[in-house]
């Protein structure tokens, strides 16, 4: 076994990774700017695994390395249905990620695979400090209802499908409903065993830890390049950081719903849980090794398939050189701005009086005002250039834009110009309206 010594090494090198990521993400240092969600979110992975060890033993890593991995493979996984999912809600986008080629197919697999080991971390910190203590009530959750959960589970499922503007907050708990009665019976470790007979620490545990996730994404999220933006229905005014208020209300049971699919992935995977407190289940048989191998075969290609769809309908704007950005107003000027290790939007405006003294004159006015729409939500050099074509130059005057109106300019602009890789979407112009309506992370 190694040494406590050892978690506080990993301790210490976790919390200097996130206090890194940060500084360098709000001074737009690479690579912690254009990747901060990667760097604050193994970071935080290693600093509460080396506390967990240092100080009761406990953690992921140390402990029990290969559920670990194998947390990495289904938090991917599970992620990249998430995204096939959104296909159809159109809930979120991705904003300034890196260009196409092998780094970026290889870093969402890294970003996805933080999910599940994060919040169990997280759920295992809580659980040594004893928050909340012990809670059970003298009555428990009748044994009668179990047998409605499978069909609200379908439910939650379908509807998402058919109303996704009414329904999609069904996609953080529909598994709860469709999974927990299979774990229950199975004899694997089950909530709603748990609920039965009055038990209610590890859930409530689990939605504690799901909500301290979420602010923990939602602040990575805010100050990185690479990032997502929401187009929540109902929900487009009043945001923390890029989340709806009441969207942090979907992290709880997003955690509790990721908890209860990774049990039903371990009853068919069999051998060590990654819970210290779940027996170790006997060795699977032929068919489950067998079912477990096809899991694993289909998870992949579900991946590779939702990557795929990413690429066109969820990634609406990728990070660019300065050059790119600049390339039909003057690429000299961006080579000149390059040169002072200025290398994106809001960078050079924070430096604007310095910077406009190193641009030709004749150019000043439309760089800053290209740099402006650019940088705005991250839109991207395709998307600034289709609002100045329709008479948008700066934040403000798209402040006060109508979005049914503009959306209908934009796609028939794009129609001509040709600039962006995917569909225009009216969520995504009426996010960039409400956004530039916005002064600052609380609105």
């Amino acid at each position: 076994m190694l040494p406590r010594t050892v978690g506080k090494w990993t301790m210490l090198i976790g919390l200097s990774l996130m206090i890194l990521t940060f500084l360098g993400a709000v001074n737009y240092l690479f690579p912690f700017y254009p990747h901060t969600y990667f760097f604050a979110w193994y970071g935080l992975i290693l600093f509460l695994e080396g506390l967990l060890w240092w100080r009761w033993n406990d953690g992921l890593i140390f402990q029990r390395p290969a559920q670990f991995v194998t947390l990495l493979f289904w938090s991917a996984v599970f992620w990249f249905f998430f995204e096939l999912w959104n296909l159809r809600l159109q809930n979120w986008y991705y904003v300034g990620v890196p260009p196409k080629g092998p780094w970026s197919h290889v870093e969402a697999y890294l970003d996805f695979a933080t999910v599940l080991p994060g919040m169990f971390l997280v759920y295992r910190l809580l659980h040594r400090l004893r928050i909340p203590r012990r809670m059970n009530t003298r009555f428990g959750l009748p044994a009668g209802w179990r047998r409605y959960w499978t069909a609200l589970g379908l439910a939650m499922i379908v509807l998402p499908l058919f109303y996704p503007d009414l329904f999609f907050p069904c996609v953080w708990a529909a598994f709860i409903f469709l999974l927990e009665p299979v774990c229950a019976t199975l004899k694997g470790p089950s909530l709603l065993r748990d609920a039965q007979n009055g038990e209610w620490t590890t859930l409530v545990r689990l939605l504690c830890a799901g909500i301290l996730c979420g602010g923990y994404w939602e602040f990575c999220n805010y100050w990185s390049l690479e990032k997502w933006i929401y187009t929540v229905p109902f929900f487009s005014q009043g945001k923390l950081f890029e989340m709806p208020y009441l969207g942090f209300l979907g992290f709880p049971p997003f955690c509790v719903q990721c908890f209860v699919m990774t049990n039903a992935v371990f009853l068919v995977r069999g051998g060590r849980h990654w819970h210290p407190d779940v027996l170790e289940a006997a060795t699977p048989s032929r068919i489950r090794r067998i079912s477990y191998a096809a899991m694993i075969a289909i998870g992949l290609l579900l991946s590779e398939y939702s990557f795929s769809q990413m690429q066109r309908h969820t990634i609406d704007s990728r990070a660019e050189p300065l050059e790119q950005i600049l390339v039909d107003i003057s690429p000299d000027d961006a080579h000149r701005l390059g040169e002072q290790d200025w290398h994106y939007p809001k960078q050079i405006l924070n430096n604007w009086d310095k910077a406009g003294r190193l641009i030709a004159a004749p150019f000043r006015e439309r760089i800053r005002q290209r740099l402006e729409l650019a940088g705005h939500l991250h839109m991207g050099s395709a998307n600034a250039r289709l609002l100045e074509s329709v008479g948008i130059f700066s934040p403000d005057a798209l402040s006060r834009q109508d979005p049914d109106r503009l959306f209908d300019k934009l796609v028939a602009a794009d129609r001509t110009m040709e600039l962006r890789d995917g569909p225009l979407v009216k969520r995504r112009v009426i996010a960039w309206i409400e956004g530039a309506r916005r002064s600052s992370a609380l609105y």
